[in-house]
């Protein structure tokens, strides 16, 4: 587009070096999980998977949380910043949510020896990550964009509502997912020190990683708000053709 200039265009150099600083930090994370981390008296290896899907989960809900947070004030004072960071974190909590269902039967597939159950938490994420589907189809159908926001706005309230459902379903239903070692309000803590500093520093990475996809879509969305805005200036700068009879 010719109204942009190159340097908008490229990524920045910090940005590229935060890239790098997490895949570094991702690596370890990867060293610490399956090398460094002692096995579990009961579950075996199978603990491996857990500093992965619990991390990916945890960030899956504050993408969604953040998602509705932003929704929430593009209802109240629109603005096309809140839209842009809306749908970014709508599209993180697609990513994680989809890594939380892997991982999800990843660990159903040794243990109750199938890849899927119907099992509360299993199928309420799997919920949420069609919900999020639906989110940007919804987008999708919609040309004006401060309607396209409004109404993903909505939807994205109504995503939220589903994150406590998944949290607290081992809880309210009989399911088959193992009962939390570590809440996240602090109230206890079950698994050994060794586990938790290796999980904790797997979510950590998790939520860099989170931050660079965020920084890095909100910096696309921005480019793509200053392509539709120059599209629309373009088209009403046309001038009419004369009809002639």
């Amino acid at each position: 587009m010719n109204s942009m200039s190159k340097q908008n265009l490229s990524r920045p150099m910090w940005l590229n070096i935060f890239a790098i600083l997490n895949l570094c930090l991702f690596g370890l994370g990867i060293y610490l999980a399956l090398v460094r981390s002692p096995v579990d008296v009961t579950q075996g290896d199978l603990i491996r998977i857990m500093y992965a899907h619990v991390s990916v989960a945890w960030i899956c809900f504050l993408a969604v949380f953040l998602c509705a947070v932003f929704g929430s004030l593009f209802l109240w004072r629109s603005g096309k910043l809140n839209d842009i960071l809306a749908v970014a974190s709508a599209e993180m909590g697609m990513f994680f949510a989809g890594l939380t269902l892997i991982g999800g039967m990843t660990y159903s597939k040794p243990t109750l020896n199938t890849w899927w159950t119907w099992d509360a938490k299993l199928t309420a994420t799997a919920l949420l990550f069609f919900m999020l589907i639906g989110y940007f189809i919804v987008r999708g159908l919609i040309d004006d964009p401060v309607r396209r926001g409004r109404v993903s706005a909505v939807i994205g309230l109504i995503i939220l509502a589903d994150v406590p459902i998944i949290y607290f379903a081992s809880e309210w239903w009989r399911t088959l997912h193992p009962a939390k070692s570590l809440n996240l309000d602090g109230s206890g803590v079950t698994m050994q020190p060794e586990f938790v500093q290796v999980l904790l520093f797997n979510v950590a990475v998790a939520a860099l990683i989170y931050i660079y996809m965020m920084i890095e879509r909100v910096r696309i969305g921005r480019l793509e708000a200053r392509q539709e805005e120059w599209l629309e200036r373009k088209q009403q700068s046309k001038p009419s053709e004369a009809i002639h009879v």
